[in-house]
């Protein structure tokens, strides 16, 4: 028979894996019967929609990270932009100078929040560029931290955008795919008229030995999955048993 796991409890890309890889067996192993082979279709087709699914959570994830590289680059260039406001405060401040000339050049360079995101990124590109001569002015105010930091987080944002756009131009999707959520609830009671069939044919003599290695290589799968869902409980049941000791001592 067929062993049964909690995949309710895989996440969304374990899941789509775990029913891939099913659905790869039944194929491969799965007797040419009409009720069994309708549904073996079923659940390829709408594997289909989860995987159209999955690609439209993948691209989402990637759009919420492309917005939070912009809000991080935009933070650190008012970070600095401030820092310096607040050193030209003051004219007899002993680094008035060296914040006035790095000043000079970030004010030229332009303001990024009135940027589209491409032209900001090479507007912070050159900004880079045009402060890497000052690096003895950016020591002396302190202000060499934020200009790394910015500069990196401008990086990473060219990264990120870069990696969206060849995502949406390999991949066309529907205007509203479906979300996994609605894919998993449809393909959870296919797979499992899967199972119960298969199990129901390996409590038939002659049928048995049709599904043998149908039902050997399932359980291997699932017992893989199995183990990650456990080995998952055992690091939460670890981390909740380690919080609540911290706790007990900061009562005491």
């Amino acid at each position: 028979m067929i062993q049964k796991i909690q995949f309710s409890n895989l996440r969304n890309a374990e899941y789509f894996q775990f029913m891939s890889s099913a659905h790869d067996v039944f194929v491969k192993l799965g007797v040419e019967d009409e009720s069994f082979a309708c549904l073996r279709d079923e659940m390829g087709r709408l594997l289909a929609v989860a995987e159209t699914a999955m690609i439209a959570e993948r691209r989402n994830t990637k759009v919420a990270e492309k917005n939070e590289a912009d809000r991080r680059r935009d933070r650190l260039h008012s970070k600095l932009f401030n820092y310096l406001k607040y050193i030209l405060y003051d004219e007899r401040d002993p680094r008035f100078d060296d914040a006035q000339t790095v000043m000079e050049v970030v004010k030229a360079a332009g303001n990024p929040t009135r940027m589209a995101e491409n032209a900001q990124s090479a507007m912070m590109t050159a900004l880079g560029n045009r402060l890497e001569p000052l690096a003895a002015q950016l020591e002396a105010i302190g202000a060499a931290a934020t200009v790394a930091e910015m500069m990196e987080a401008n990086r990473n944002f060219i990264a990120v955008e870069a990696d969206l756009r060849e995502m949406l131009a390999a991949q066309k999707l529907d205007d509203t795919p479906a979300s996994m959520s609605a894919a998993r609830r449809q393909i959870d009671p296919v797979y499992r008229a899967i199972v119960n069939t298969v199990n129901a044919y390996c409590g038939i003599p002659s049928r048995r030995d049709a599904y043998r290695e149908l039902v050997a290589e399932m359980n291997v799968l699932a017992a893989r999955y199995d183990a990650l869902l456990a080995a998952r409980r055992r690091t939460r049941n670890e981390t909740a048993t380690a919080t609540a000791e911290v706790a007990g001592k900061c009562e005491c």
